[in-house]
Order: C-alpha cells, then structure tokens, then sequence
C-alpha cells in the first residue's frame, strides 16, 4: 500500500513539475516580448536583418517630414508562406525606420480590395497590381511616398526576389524624398546606355539607380565647356571627341570637375551588328592627350586574362563541343577589391568583360590608388584575339601568368598638367572660355577610371525574369553597385555607399571553383596531346582509305591489319581521353558526395548517436537505482 502511495506521489510530482514548466515557459515568454520588443540577433553572414550605419545616418538627418503609404492586401498570404514573411519583414523594417527617424518618416498601412478607394489610390501612387487566380483579381504589395513638397517616389512591387536589397530600396525611397534636389552628372560617351535598336531602346539596367540618385543630363555633339552646375562628368568609353570637347573636359578637371571614366580597350558592348561592318573607334585613342595629361596609361591592344578569376564558357574546339575557361572574362571577388575604400568595402563581386591594364606613366606625379585588381595568375592578351570568334581554348593553352597583379580600376591621386599647354585650340572662339584657361589643377585631381566599360552590360550583371505577371531584373554582381557608389563617394555622399552589395543573390562555390581551374591546368596539356594523337590516327585512317577509293582495288590483307591497328590504337586513345576527362571531375565529385552526405545523413546519424547515448545512459541509471533499492 505505501509503494502505491509512493509512486501516485511521484506522477503527482511529476505532472505538477510539467505543469510548472509551462506556466515558466509562458510567463517567459510575455516578459521577453515586454522587455526586449525590437531586439534581434542577426546570425545571417551579410547581417541582412539589422539596419545598417547607413540608414540610421540618412534617418536621423531628415529635415522634413516623409510620409510612406504601404500597400499590402491581405490576399498576398494566399501566394505562400515566401509572400507572408517577406510582407511581415517589410513592416517591422518601416517601423524600425519611424523609430529611428524620430517620427519623422510616418507610416500609413493599407489593405487594397478590389473596387476599394484604397485600389484606386494605389494605382494613383504608380503601384502594379499582381494577377491572383484566374478570375482577374489583383493583389497590391508596394510602397510609395510623398515629401512635404508633394515630390513622389515608389516601388510598384516590392519582390520577394529582392528581399536581399529591401533595405537599400527602402532607404534610397526615403533618401530620394528627403533630398529632392539631385546632383548634376554630365554625360559623354558612345556606349548604347540609352538602349538601342536591338533592345528596342529599352536602357540600360545601370540607367536606373543612377538616374534615382542623380539629375543625369546626357551631352551630345561639340562643347566649349561643361555647364558650371554639373558635379560630376561620367565618361562612358568615348570614341569621337573633338578637340573642342576634349578641351572641354580638360578644363572641367582642372577646375576641381570630378569624373568616373569608362575606358576600355575592347568594348565588347560596342560590337558591330553585322559581321563585317568595321569596329568601332577606341575610347583609348580618343582620349589619349587626356590620359596623357593625367600621368596614366591604358595599352589600347591588350586585355587582361586571369587563370583563378576566368569564368567557364562553351566553346567549339576541334569539332566538339567543350567548357572552358575564358580568361578574359573575370568574375572579380571581394578578395580582389579594396576593402579600405569606400567605393568597394561593402561590395562582393564584379564582373569584368575584357577590361584593360592602368599603369603610372613614367615620370609621372601622380599616384594610383587601386579599386579593381587582378590576381596575380594573370597576364595580357593581345586584344586581336577576341575580336571576331575567339578561341578560347586556344587562348588558355597558349598562356601563362606572369605574376604582375594588375590595376583594373583606380583612383587617380595628385595634381595633373593641361592636355593644352600652350592655349585653347583654335577651334573654341568664346573669349570667355579662352580668358579663363588653366594650365595646371587648382589641386588634387578627383578621378577614378575604370579599363572596362562592359560591366555596364546588362548580360554581364543582371537576370531577368517573371513571376507571376511581373517582370523583375536581379543583380548576380556588384556591377550597378560599384557605378553608383563612385558617383556618390565623388559627390562627397557615403550614407548610401555602405548599403550597397550588402546582400547578395548569387553566391558560387568557390572551393569548387578553385579546384576546377587546379584540375584543368593539371590535366589540360595530357587531353591536349591525346587529341591531337587521336586526330593524327584518323588521318592516317582517312589516307589509307583514301588510297583504297583511288586505287579501286580491294584492300589487301596487310593494309586491313594496318588500317584495324590504327582504329585499336584511335579506341585506346578515347578511353585514355575519357579517363583524363573523368580526372578532371574526379576531386569536385568527391567534395560533392562529402557535402551531400554532411547535409543528408551527418546531422541524423548525429542525433541518433545522442538519442543512444542518453537511452543507455538512462539504463544504466535505472539498473543502477533498482540494485540499490533492492539492497
């Protein structure tokens, strides 16, 4: 009877102990959300979830007051737990944005049904509704603001796909509306940016965010000077320029004009429509006098190749099909971007399409200061070999690195000479201008060029898609990121800078990679001799049988057997090939399996090895307390 006793006191004990717990663990529970409302920890590598320096600066410095109107319907639960979630981080950061700016960003929530005042007063703030079912019900999730001056801006859909970028969005909107006076950026150059026959002038990606931050004025023809209210002079790879414009240009950057210059050696953005149309002129050549003045050089017929940045492409070598590496289109990694600048701290890749060396001319007084760098697996190619079909296996087998790291964008620091020494040309008549010719920089030049002009290609940067009715471009590079980050760090604005490239949408295997690029350079000159051992046997194949069909008589038995041996020696040569071939795959398959296995079967094989631990650890307990209790 006490036994009996004994054990209901223990399931007493034991359901109060569950009991208990609970009540804890709710009482836990609502004093963290009453004491820690709004705390988080952001475990995520590029700590997405956390609002940046950044935006707390553009936040706290707003002098008038932003009003924002978020357009959610409640039907977006309905597209899936990715739209829910996405929706609920959209709203805790807009609340984090009030909080910090003191009240004065203001937050309106609205939830547009169909044939509501609050439809039609989305559609007025420019948003794009989202097809739902096949009833033609649409569903709003955007944003749109408005100043204290009725300046608007909005975001017609806020994508999921961009939930990376959510914070940059959301804080250039509110940047945008609290400063609405952009600064001025002349345009000069011959890249298509505007868009083009074959794009259906449809501009360029990189048109966009520049043209957000900054009042772009596009400058066409001859030009004595550039207007005195432009900031920034944006060169993107001019190729005509008169001497008037060159004078121009010249006289902006003694005068303090700061310039972001795009001058590459092969523009392949540039390339004719047809295929024996004549190439376009040279960026390099144009503004040689320039580049000249400024103390820096450019070789206008090389590119640089990089063995452990070249991407991987597919190439007809030798009548088969073949991936490869294309050594000079590089995928640049943070590794190669200058962590200490502002412009390229923050960012993570940028893709590089045949760009150009930047060297210190001799005698020179001023200095480069990096941006973009090779590794230093890398070298220059003749810029003759890309045009037209290049051969890209032919290009990689006939290199070597030379060790040199090479300057692919940089800073140019110090103070630079006039192009036009002795006076203005005769070409520029205002007497204006020509009274007010310099011949050295009021100070420290304030450029950065850049020996590549096809990053600004949308190819080389964007992907672009469509998803449920609504087309979306996202970035797989820091392309855009890098322009507009130069603009603004050239303006004296860095609020905005370190928001850029914080999260990324593409994310390669660079371990993988790494071994690619080892395996291929280890194997690449054994499958090259066998292919070219394998060609040699059939031509030889093809003379006997050649012989044979001139002849017009019956092979005899000793040139079978040679013809048969021939065709043996060709199948030992393929099964040779295909074994080199499987080497080159052989370390990257392996990884792969290990990496499989670790994310399949290590964490399982992990938690049943505790559970078995702890049940005969538990055992043992038990088997322990029942001899002692029966001693």
């Amino acid at each position: 009877m006490a036994k009996g006793l004994q054990s209901m006191d223990r399931n007493r004990l034991a359901l109060g102990g569950i009991a208990l717990a609970a009540v804890f663990f709710v009482a836990l529970n609502v004093l963290s959300n009453a004491l820690f409302t709004g705390v988080r920890l952001d475990l995520t590598e590029d700590s997405r979830f956390t609002v940046s320096p950044g935006t707390e600066e553009v936040l706290r410095g707003i002098g008038e007051p932003v009003a924002l109107r978020l357009y959610i319907s409640k039907q977006i639960e309905d597209l899936g737990p990715f739209y829910a979630g996405h929706a609920a981080r959209v709203g805790e950061l807009l609340d984090t944005y009030a909080e910090l700016s003191s009240g004065k960003v203001r937050v309106e929530r609205y939830d547009p049904q169909p044939f509501s005042p609050e439809e039609d007063l989305a559609v007025a703030d420019g948003l794009q509704g989202i097809p739902l079912g096949n009833a033609g019900t649409q569903v709003f999730f955007g944003l749109a603001g408005r100043n204290s001056t009725d300046d608007t801006q909005s975001i017609p859909y806020l994508a999921p796909e961009r939930a990376n970028f959510l914070e940059y969005d959301l804080t250039q909107l509110v940047f945008d509306l609290a400063n609405p006076d952009k600064p001025v950026v002349a345009l000069i150059g011959d890249l298509p940016l505007q868009g083009s026959q074959l794009t259906q002038f449809q501009p360029w990606a990189v048109m966009d965010p520049i043209r957000q931050a900054f009042d772009l004025r596009s400058v066409y023809g001859e030009v004595d000077r550039i207007d005195e209210d432009v900031e920034i002079l944006l060169l993107a790879q001019p190729t005509q320029l008169s001497e008037r414009t060159l004078y121009a240009i010249d006289q902006f950057v003694l005068g303090g004009g700061r310039v972001l210059a795009f001058v590459d050696p092969l523009a392949e953005s540039m390339a004719p429509a047809q295929p024996g149309a004549p190439p376009p002129g040279s960026a390099v050549e144009a503004l040689a006098p320039l580049l000249e003045a400024w103390g820096v050089e450019i070789a206008g017929d090389k590119v640089v190749g990089d063995f452990l940045a070249a991407i991987q492409v597919r190439a007809n070598h030798n009548g088969r099909q073949v991936v490869t590496h294309f050594l000079p289109w590089i995928d640049v990694g943070a590794d190669q971007l200058d962590p200490e600048d502002v412009v390229t701290g923050s960012l993570q890749q940028i893709n590089l399409r045949s760009a150009g060396a930047i060297r210190v001319a001799e005698a020179s007084p001023v200095t480069l200061e990096p941006l973009i760098v090779s590794s230093e697996e890398a070298l220059e190619i003749d810029a003759s070999r890309l045009r037209g079909i290049p051969d890209p296996v032919g290009i990689l087998n006939e290199s070597m690195p030379t060790g040199e790291v090479y300057t692919l964008a940089a800073r140019v620091a110090g103070p630079v000479e006039s192009a036009f020494p002795d006076g203005p040309p005769e070409a520029v008549e205002d007497e204006a201008v020509r009274g007010a010719h310099r011949t050295r920089s009021d100070g420290p030049a304030n450029l950065i060029l850049v020996a590549d002009a096809d990053l600004l290609a949308d190819r080389n940067w964007i992907q672009s898609g469509s998803l449920l009715g609504q087309g979306y471009s996202l970035p797989i590079a820091n392309n855009g990121d890098f322009v507009v980050n130069a603009l603004d760090n050239l303006r004296g604005s860095e609020a905005l800078i370190a928001l850029r490239g914080r999260g990324f949408a593409q994310r390669p295997f660079e371990v993988i990679e790494a071994m690619t690029v080892e395996a291929e350079t280890r194997y690449r000159a054994a499958e090259q001799n066998l292919l070219a051992e394998i060609a040699e046997t059939q031509t030889k194949i093809r003379a006997l049988q050649q012989e044979e069909q001139e002849s017009g008589l019956l092979p005899g038995s000793e040139q079978q057997e040679t013809i048969e041996a021939f065709r043996t020696e060709m199948i030992a040569q393929r099964r040779q090939l295909r074994d080199v071939q499987l080497a080159l795959r052989e370390d990257v398959e392996a990884l792969a399996t290990r990496v499989r296995f670790l994310n399949i079967w290590a964490m399982p094989i992990l938690i049943g090895l505790i559970a078995l631990g702890l049940a005969l650890l538990r055992h043992r307990r038990a088997a322990r307390f029942q001899a002692t209790a029966g001693a």
